[in-house]
């Protein structure tokens, strides 16, 4: 299967002062033609799709109005979108009723079980080509304090959390399909491209998160 990646859209974003909105526009049509081209079965999205808590309802109804576009257009389409640190969560998640009737699956809350444990299943879905189970993603939107296992530190809470949900995937993995993971934060250890600018060390006033916290089996 083939599995288009984006994320830090910032749609809504005003860059001193210079409203982004054509810029935007370009970009979603660019995409749309990429995964016409490309024939994409999943387009995940990690993140950041607005640039504030509080989009306008332009910048919303940009966004919705791409979704639509591209699961009308390519009917096998599967999206994944989960929240990044300047997206509001809960706004992000609310419409997740209608949209998984259009293939589109968002993960913005951490939610729990009525024991109060984290509800992994809410963080795994299945990736499909034409129909067929061929994939896992961890669909893991942004952490922030009190989404991941107690933890005295933000990295080792990041990596309990991916190790927990890996550990509950091997369970229902039975026949071992290829687990993609999401997340919205910055890891040191990787690499960068020598013309990639943008990165920071520090990701909403939190700690990095070393490479190694996450599990060799993922794809």
């Amino acid at each position: 299967m083939k599995i288009l990646h984006t994320a830090d859209w910032h749609i809504g974003q005003n860059f001193y002062g210079y409203e982004r909105r054509e810029e935007h526009q370009h970009f979603l049509h660019w995409l749309r033609m990429q995964l016409s081209e490309q024939q994409a079965d999943v387009l995940l999205i990690a993140g950041d799709v607005f640039d504030s808590p509080n989009p306008s309802a332009e910048s919303q109804r940009m966004f919705y109005a791409f979704l639509h576009d591209v699961t009308t257009e390519n009917p096998n389409l599967q999206v994944v979108v989960t929240a990044g640190n300047h997206d509001s969560a809960a706004r992000l998640e609310a419409p997740h009723d209608l949209l998984t009737a259009m293939r589109v699956e968002v993960r913005g809350v951490i939610h729990r079980t009525v024991e109060g444990e984290i509800d992994f299943r809410h963080l795994v879905v299945p990736l499909q080509e034409k129909g067929q189970r061929k994939a896992w993603c961890l669909a893991v939107p942004y952490l922030r304090q009190g989404d991941y296992p107690e933890s005295s530190q933000y990295g080792t809470g990041v990596m309990a959390m991916y190790g927990a949900l890996n550990d509950y995937l091997k369970e229902i993995n039975r026949d071992n399909l290829p687990v993609v993971a999401m997340g919205h934060l910055h890891v040191y250890g990787s690499e960068l491209s020598d013309n990639d600018r943008s990165e920071r060390i520090v990701v909403g006033g939190l700690e990095c998160v070393a490479a190694e916290a996450f599990d060799s089996d993922l794809a």
